[in-house]
Order: structure tokens, then sequence, then C-alpha cells
């Protein structure tokens, strides 16, 4: 599951590539807030995530099935 930067260019950002942020950076976000339990369970210390690899864990983490 390691989501690193992504080539998708976003419509903030001119330049063609997402920024990345390191995980306490997102866990610590506004944008997050109502989803910090799910992000702790998917992403890893340390690592560093585009917004949009960060919304698509979290999408195939809550169409997952119930084991």
């Amino acid at each position: 599951m390691a989501a690193r930067k992504a080539g998708n260019a976003g419509e903030n950002n001119p330049a063609g590539t997402d920024s990345v942020f390191s995980s306490e950076q997102l866990l610590s976000s506004e944008r997050f807030r109502n989803r910090r339990d799910i992000l702790n369970a998917l992403l890893k210390p340390g690592e560093q995530y585009t917004v949009s690899a960060v919304e698509q864990l979290i999408e195939n983490y809550m169409k997952g099935q119930v084991r």
C-alpha cells in the first residue's frame, strides 16, 4: 500500500505535480480531521503521500469487504 508521489496535475498546482505531505502533516490537517482513525491505520510513519493518494487509500479501504 505504498502510495507515493503521483504524476497527476493538480488544479491549484500549475507545475503539473501534486504536493507531497508527510503522514504526520496529513494526520494533523483540517481536511482529514474526521478520518484520523483510518489514516492512523493506513499511513506509515515517515512516508510521504499526495492528497489524492490518501483519498484513494481511504476510498479503497471503505470499499473493502468485511472478513
